[in-house]
Formats: structure tokens, sequence, C-alpha cells
């Protein structure tokens, strides 16, 4: 059964992997090696240093779905009930599996603590490296350019670092145009001083509408032309900077430790505590969520048992319906992290104690039976 078990939990683990990467993949840097802002073996680089970041993810998943195939499987055919009457106890019969979940909930605390948030650090620095060696890749020709936070762009032609024909349209908070800029032509560069590019318009016209009623269009601000105007535009407010980017979730755990040993030993103050609670909401969600690994195999073992199916879409869905309940409670959960008087860091091994406390009755009952 050991054998069994993990050839099923490693093939389910490789395809929640893929699944999870792929859904990455198509939401952050597929549209950049569409626009050409990304080569190819660029695209593979970060599909591969996708991996680690999502291992965490598919390891109860995996784990999940295949003791549910394997003892769904086995309960189907009676080869549980002639391993009981063999003399066997179902505690005996779920050691291998538990083994395997206990190794299991160990890789992913190694590799969310460590291997993910390296991973993810360098996948952010990578594409943020790339787009800023070859910022002027944002602008591509006739093509609608919404990646600058507040600007629409728009430009027919481009040779180099010449535009011909192209269109800027700024906008207000809520999405409606403030001021609209036509240039005939014009160039692009960048400003490696400000981390900006910066659009310079030759030979173009500009109007400006009432910031209460941008859609008039027969309320605006007359018609300017002019020789020569210039747009920057921030590298910060889309690529982030360094220190945005250094978030809780991206850190080890022995750069979480320090950071709230700093804290920790900072002024007492309502900041400081606020801090010390967000490292230690951070450190044991990665605890937590590790050990979703042994809490969703634990009540997995009976719900397999008892189900007594060999059908794999059938034991798939069930697998994603305990995992949903599983994501739901600790996301409901999660909405507590801003209250620390609540505890919020305690708050999230609920989940875990539910399931665990649930799983062991189940099995205890299946054993009596």
């Amino acid at each position: 059964m050991f054998r069994q078990v993990l050839l099923a939990t490693v093939i389910a683990v490789g395809l929640f992997v893929f699944v999870l990467v792929a859904g990455n993949a198509i939401r952050e840097v597929l549209g950049l090696l569409a626009s050409g802002r990304l080569t190819w073996a660029d695209f593979g680089y970060f599909l591969a240093i996708l991996i680690p970041g999502v291992v965490p993810y598919a390891l109860p998943l995996g784990l999940l779905f295949a003791t549910l195939l394997v003892l769904g499987r086995l309960s189907a055919q009676s080869e549980i009930l002639a391993m009981k009457a063999a003399g066997l106890s179902l505690w005996r019969i779920a050691a291998p599996i538990l083994l395997i979940a206990i190794l299991g909930t160990g890789l992913a605390l190694i590799i969310g603590f460590y291997y993910a948030p390296l991973a993810d650090s360098t996948y952010k620095k990578k594409l943020t490296n790339i787009v800023r060696n070859d910022p002027l890749r944002f602008i591509q020709q006739r093509t609608f350019i919404k990646d600058f936070p507040g600007f629409v762009i728009y430009v027919d032609s481009r040779s180099g670092n010449e535009l011909r024909d192209f269109y800027i349209w700024e906008l207000t908070e809520d999405g409606k145009v403030h001021i609209f800029v036509q240039g005939a032509r014009g160039n692009i560069n960048y400003s490696e001083e400000d981390d900006a590019i910066i659009l310079t318009i030759i030979e173009g016209t500009g109007e400006q509408r009432k910031a209460d009623d941008a859609e008039n269009l027969q309320d605006t601000i007359p018609v300017v032309s002019y020789e020569n105007a210039s747009v920057s535009l921030s590298l910060d407010r889309i690529l982030g900077s360094e220190e945005q980017n250094q978030k809780l979730s991206l850190m080890t755990l022995d750069e979480l430790l320090d950071k709230r040993r700093l804290a920790i030993q900072a002024p007492s103050s309502d900041e400081s505590l606020t801090e010390q609670m967000n490292v230690q909401v951070a450190i044991q969600k990665k605890v937590a969520f590790s050990f979703s690994v042994l809490s969703l195999c634990i009540f997995a073992i009976p719900l397999g048992i008892k189900a007594s199916r060999s059908e794999t879409y059938a034991n798939l869905g069930i697998a994603l319906a305990l995992a949903l309940v599983y994501f739901m409670l600790t996301i409901m959960i999660s909405w507590t992290e801003k209250t620390p008087s609540v505890r919020p860091d305690l708050l999230l091994w609920i989940p875990n104690f539910i399931f665990q406390a649930f799983g062991f009755y189940m099995l205890y009952r299946a054993n009596k039976h």
C-alpha cells in the first residue's frame, strides 16, 4: 500500500503542480510573452522557477486525492475487509499513509520556509530586471497599452525610439478620460534616474475634460497645439520598488525571525505590536498550511474506506470539495489578521484541528465496526 499511495501521490502532485503553474503563467507571464516582452527562453525559465511556490499547495491536494483513490479502490474490491479479517486494525492499515503524510508535511515546511520564498523572490526580481533592462518593450505598436495606472496609450507605428501617430488618454481615479493627447510623431526614451519611460510628443494636440463630467465631449477646455511636450510613465507604479516587493510572504524563516526580533526590540507602540503580530501570522500561516497535508490525509483515510469508490473522477471531486472547505475556513480566519487582539496566529490552526478531530473520530468509529 505504501508504494501505491506514494506513486499516486507523486502523479497527483505533478498534475496539480502543472495546473497551478499554468494558471500562474497565464495570469502573469503569458501576456508578456505574447507582447514580445519575454523570449521563449525567459518564459521556460519562469515556468520552472514557479514550481517551488506551488508545491506547498499541490502536496495536500495530491496526497488527499491519492489516499481517496487507493483506499476507495481497495475498499471497493473488499481488500480492506480481507485485511481486517486477517487481524489488521485500520490503524495498522493506515500507518503507511500517515507516514507519507508526515514526510509530506516536513517537505512542505522546508519548501514553504526556504525554497518557495527564494524562488518567488528570484522570480519577481528576474521579471522586474528583464523589463527594466529593456523598458521600451512596454510600448508595442497597434496595441492599447494599459500597463501604466491612470493611462491608456496607443501607437500606430514604431521604429526603434521613433513613434508615429500615437494617442494618450489620462484617466481619473474612476477610469474616465481626463486628458486626451494626440501626437503626429514623437520618441520614447528611458530615464534611469527617474526609473520612468519618457514619451516626447512632437507636433501634438491635447484637450482636457472636466473631472466631474468627463463624459461630456461638448464641455472641454479648448484644444491646445504644441510642438514639443513630454509624459513620464513611472515603472515603480507597475513593477514596484525593491522595498515594496519585500513582502513577508517572500521571506525565509530566518528573515522572518530576524524581522520579529527587531520588532520585539523596538520601543513598545501600537505599530511595533502590529508588526510583531504580522510576522507571527506569516510564520504560523506557513506552518499551519504545511500541516494541512497531514490534516486532510487523516480525514481522507476513513472517508476513502467508507466511500468505497474506485472511480477516478469521483475521488477527484471529493478531494477538491474537501480542499475547498479547508481553504475557505483558512480564508475566513485570515480576515481577522487586522485584529491582533483575537490572536489570528492561533486561529489559523482551527482548520487543522477540525479536520484532524473529525478524521481520528471517523477512523476510531470505523475501526470498531
